[in-house]
């Protein structure tokens, strides 16, 4: 489902990310997810400071200074007293002691809005929210009032990029009036789950499903990979040795492997996909034990490829395995979302993930198996690798379901 608009009722979207810089990882893909989501609208784009024009140019960027002295600006108002004296001081030191602004981008989103002449019928979509777009939105409703255009804000973190509690909750006091009561602001996620969490524990209201495609589209036909009668199984873990991600669980989850196929002897030898940076393949790295699995031939084989790919590279890596493993830490993966699942069930691979994670709507269509120990996931594997087939209809049943919640998207139906 989109939006569809004749050429006299064309309205003006324009889509914040802060993170959108250059072509790699999955911010890039959403603009063009947004745009199909929304055609017919003119758009525009305000990007990070940084931003290196490969999707076109930016109408603003969010400056790190901008956002540096809206903090100084806190401090003053909120801070402890030795808080307040450091920023004081500094903000001196800037020459902007009478001009701090009030939010990170406020002041840009003001500008923009003034510049392309949005008005009420008029979009602003933040598909990466967190605090800093609540303030910024809060300051520009504030100074446009019954002017402002329709918000919509998704969060993909339920910390909303604050980690400490404390003040986590005194931001989202001085603008919680303001964003649960403008009947032009629509608050989404991407999971239930996160939706739910942020509604106990903010009083925000937030409605989940809100999901945007990654890498891939659902409803695009992918190749899948060619399998001569010799061709070891794949497994890919994708994405850097980041926290939450499980990568410190590979050497372990090798070692049961390697056993475990010593013990069941699959049909086909198993080869894992790993991304990571040199310092991680090498001495006292998380993957160094992958130096033993290198040299093809043996039943457990790594291929090791760089934490920084090109989009090319990633389709074509990605494209080219069997399964995809997600060994997630719950305490990350519990309630936000992961855009590796999406394009697993997009591109219709079986996945092997940690128990407890989010997004079980999509992984409970026979096209998954959750573990929880090291032994589990090698188990898992094991299993894909002499059961192949047995996964292929609940993979095509996830994509279709991946396909009719796009949709139906919450985003449209409230705009």
């Amino acid at each position: 489902m989109s939006v569809q608009l004749t050429e006299t009722e064309k309205r003006k979207l324009l889509i914040v990310e802060r993170k959108l810089v250059r072509n790699h990882g999955h911010h890039h893909t959403q603009i063009a997810a947004l745009k199909k989501l929304f055609p017919g609208f003119d758009y525009h784009l305000m990007t990070g400071e940084d931003y290196d024009g490969f999707l076109g140019p930016s109408a603003a960027r969010i400056s790190g200074r901008s956002r540096d002295l809206s903090k100084l600006k806190w401090r003053i108002l909120h801070g402890t007293g030795r808080q307040k004296a450091d920023a004081f001081l500094r903000a001196i030191l800037a020459g902007r002691l009478l001009s701090l602004p009030n939010s990170p981008y406020g002041n840009e989103l003001q500008e923009v809005c003034a510049r392309l002449g949005f008005g009420r019928s008029d979009l602003i979509l933040v598909p990466s929210a967190d605090l800093e777009t609540l303030e910024s939105l809060s300051d520009l409703i504030a100074v446009r009032k019954a002017d402002t255009p329709r918000l919509i804000a998704r969060f993909l973190d339920v910390d909303l990029g604050e980690h400490k509690q404390a003040r986590r909750q005194e931001r989202l006091k001085k603008v919680f009036d303001v964003v649960s009561t403008h009947v032009g602001l629509s608050l989404f996620s991407e999971t239930e789950e996160m939706a739910a969490e942020m509604k106990r524990r903010y009083g925000l209201d937030v409605r989940g499903e809100f999901y945007l495609p990654c890498s891939f589209d659902p409803g695009d036909q992918v190749p899948s990979p060619e399998r001569p009668g010799d061709a070891p199984f794949r497994v890919g873990l994708f994405g850097g040795a980041r926290p939450g991600k499980g990568y410190e669980r590979i050497s372990g989850i090798g070692s049961c492997l390697e056993k475990l196929i010593g013990l069941r002897r699959p049909s086909s030898p198993v080869e894992i996909l790993l991304q990571g940076t040199e310092r991680d393949y090498g001495p006292g790295g998380v993957y160094e034990f992958a130096g033993a699995y290198v040299e093809a031939g043996g039943p457990l084989r790594v291929v090791r490829l760089m934490d920084r790919l090109s989009p090319e590279e990633f389709r074509d890596r990605f494209l080219s395995v069997d399964a995809i493993l997600l060994p997630y830490d719950t305490k990350f993966y519990g309630l936000q979302g992961s855009g590796i699942i999406q394009d697993a069930v997009a591109t219709r691979k079986s996945i092997i993930h940690s128990k407890g994670i989010a997004m079980q709507s999509f992984l409970s269509h026979g096209n998954a198996i959750s573990a929880v120990s090291d032994e589990e996931f090698a188990q898992a594997i094991v299993n894909m690798v002499q059961n192949t087939g047995e996964y292929e209809a609940g993979c095509c049943l996830a994509a279709r379901y991946f396909e009719r919640l796009l949709d139906r998207s919450p985003v449209v139906t409230r705009n």
